[in-house]
């Protein structure tokens, strides 16, 4: 095992052993209410202990699921009804709130898409959707596929690749932007290139009909 993922293990695993599902949970939970915590690193522990059975790898998956849903959430709807406390006890800077805003109206769903695999913007942006008002049902997509994507890569993904887990984390860390850059210009190139076909299909349609 690559020695920078031993040190997470060493450092992470007692913490798991001792907790186990409890700690897992709340460390993700808080996350989404605004509170820096090692959830993401406690995940692919988790994910690696399941592996050699010393986990449920079902159970790591649907507490790490729910606690990153049910975190977010409560981030949300502590941004709608508490925001505007929030700035007068300055727990949320100004600056900090109007670059969320620009951020979330710029982007919408993908901006919680981006987010929750960008340290610092993970921990504000579901707060941000609140004090944004964000629909509701908009939120609630945008956070079910933020949560699924971040389960997939960080509770599958080192099942997967552990050998080569540290490179790919060292790239991601210090590429994050490039990456999400990329990813986020394919599925504008997909949903473009599918709304295009659909259009030629329903003009196909009306010619034939006429």
């Amino acid at each position: 095992m690559p020695e920078a993922l031993q040190h997470i293990m060493t450092e992470m695993t007692p913490w798991l052993q001792q907790y186990g599902y409890l700690i897992l949970a709340l460390a993700i939970a808080i996350e989404g209410v605004g509170i820096p915590a090692p959830g993401q690193s406690l995940l692919i522990v988790a994910s690696l202990l399941a592996a050699t059975g010393e986990m449920s790898l079902p159970l790591v998956l649907i507490v790490a699921g729910s606690s990153a849903f049910i975190g977010n959430s409560l981030g949300y709807l502590l941004g709608e009804k508490f925001g505007d406390i929030l700035l007068k006890k300055g727990w949320i800077k100004a600056d900090t709130e109007a670059k969320l805003h620009s951020f979330i109206g710029k982007y919408g769903l993908i901006a919680l898409l981006l987010s929750r695999f960008i340290e610092g913007l993970k921990q504000t942006i579901f707060i941000g959707c609140g004090m944004a008002k964000m629909p509701l049902k908009k939120f609630l997509l945008g956070n079910t596929l933020a949560t699924g994507l971040w389960l997939g890569l960080f509770g599958l993904g080192p099942l997967f690749i552990r050998n080569e887990l540290t490179p790919i984390l060292s790239f991601y860390h210090h590429h994050q932007h490039l990456f999400w850059l990329v990813i986020t210009s394919l599925i504008i190139i997909t949903s473009v290139t599918l709304c295009l076909i659909m259009k030629r299909r329903r003009a196909q349609t009306d010619t034939n009909g006429q």
